[in-house]
């Protein structure tokens, strides 16, 4: 992005590939760009003239995350470098960055490898160490969606394909940077034990690196847009509101950021504010996205769910429905699959079922699987048998003959039932009449 004489680009690069950053700084400085600011991974440049531009990307892992920008550690640093002939650009986190023209007479910044080696991981554990936390805790949540929890809501609506779309997304981003940051350790490592040059990520590396993610989340945003802003189908309703939500507690901790920098609070009280704010953040997400929530599930009314779909009711085992509470059915569908829920009650008699259709085959075999096996894991005890519907419906029967599960090609029915005065294979042959002919 270029307006006049500044320039905008995108660039994340990590406290150990500070080598890698002091490439692409040093090649634009040739281009006729310096760097001015920086903010996040967008990096602001002005206009100068073509020049070769030494760059010191140096990393002080003294500085913490509770300290604000310019902190007397900070300050104190730069004072040192300036007079060892830099000049100072800017900061992002732990990172300083300064410049020279006269790279001759400089003195090097840093000259013991073993010590910049220390400072350099340091300061990257604390990055990548947060990233594996999120890691463990998406992976940890993508676990219970798919392999836990019932799969209807995760496969059966987009918002659910959303979630797990953007869980996986974040595992798989997270997952390239900390593999690469612990190849580097291990490379750094046994170079020092050798007494030799540390490596660092080069900008080609990193270049690769950053195209390969930014691809990446390209993709993922426009899948997330597709489902949260475009997408009407189904019964979630959700739009712009999902992404709005998302940002909540990026603007909370850019305003906090942005008051403690102007601010000369001890770093106590930084902490309290920081920590204070995330628990703000989550608890509205947790507000906002539980009333979203509420709001959709209450606006899906009876009306539009397509009556053709609800093929099967109480009414069709000779029983009456309770008419002062009318059954509740529920339609969902996503680009996978689509999800019938009814359930119905006249006090004596109960009837409960979901159809879950889908024209992928694994799709089915998933939802077959997890459902049997969620099941079997509360004690259901599920076991296939013979009946005398056609073969190629598979049928799962509870030993109380209570749980039924129907397995077609295109198609798996969870049904609970709870009807006096009806045989097995009178229900069987009831659910088959109204379901699949």
């Amino acid at each position: 992005m270029r307006f006049r004489d500044i320039k905008i680009t995108f660039f994340n690069f990590l406290p150990y590939e500070c080598v890698a950053a002091e490439e692409y700084l040093e090649l634009m400085a040739v281009k006729g760009w310096l760097l001015e600011s920086i903010m996040g991974s967008f990096l602001k440049f002005k206009k100068i003239e073509p020049q070769r531009i030494k760059y010191s990307v140096d990393v002080l892992h003294k500085v913490s995350i509770f300290d604000r920008k310019d902190s007397d550690v900070a300050l104190e640093y730069r004072d040192y470098c300036q007079t060892a002939g830099w000049n100072y650009v800017c900061q992002k986190g732990k990172i300083q960055i300064f410049y020279t023209v006269d790279t001759k007479r400089t003195i090097s910044i840093h000259t013991d490898e073993a010590e910049k080696f220390k400072s350099v991981f340091k300061a990257s554990l604390y990055y990548v160490g947060s990233q594996f936390l999120i890691t463990l805790l998406f992976i940890f949540n993508l676990y219970m969606q798919l392999f836990s929890l019932p799969t209807d809501f995760a496969l059966g609506s987009n918002l659910g394909i959303l979630v797990i779309v953007g869980m996986a997304s974040v595992i798989f981003m997270n997952s390239i940077e900390i593999i690469s940051f612990f190849l580097w350790v291990i490379k750094a490592s046994s170079k020092l034990k050798e007494n030799k040059f540390m490596p660092y990520n080069n900008y080609n590396q990193l270049r690769t690196k950053n195209i390969l993610k930014s691809t990446y989340g390209l993709i993922t945003l426009f899948i997330l847009l597709k489902f949260s802003v475009y997408d009407k189908q189904g019964g979630d309703g959700f739009n712009i509101s999902i992404l709005m939500l998302m940002c909540i507690p990026i603007l909370i901790m850019i305003f906090v950021k942005n008051f403690i920098n102007k601010k000369r609070f001890s770093k106590k009280i930084n902490m309290t504010i920081i920590i204070s704010s995330a628990i703000i953040s989550i608890y509205l997400i947790i507000m906002l996205a539980g009333g979203l929530a509420f709001r959709n599930f209450n606006a899906i009314e009876q009306s539009k769910v397509p009556t053709e779909k609800v093929s099967l009711t109480l009414m069709d085992f000779g029983y009456k429905e309770n008419a002062a509470t009318s059954p509740y059915i529920r339609f969902d569908k996503s680009i996978l699959a689509e999800i019938i829920f009814y359930a119905s009650s006249n006090g004596d008699n109960d009837l409960t079922f979901t159809i879950f259709e889908s024209q992928y085959p694994w799709v089915i075999k998933f939802c077959e699987n997890r459902l049997v096996s969620r099941l079997n894991g509360y004690g259901v005890d599920l076991k296939q048998e013979d009946t005398n519907l056609p073969s190629d419906i598979k049928v799962y029967i509870d030993s109380k003959k209570r749980t039924y599960i129907l397995v077609s090609e295109d198609r798996v029915v969870d049904i609970k039932q709870d009807l006096s005065g009806i045989s097995n294979d009178e229900f069987l042959n009831k659910v088959y009449q109204k379901l699949y002919k």
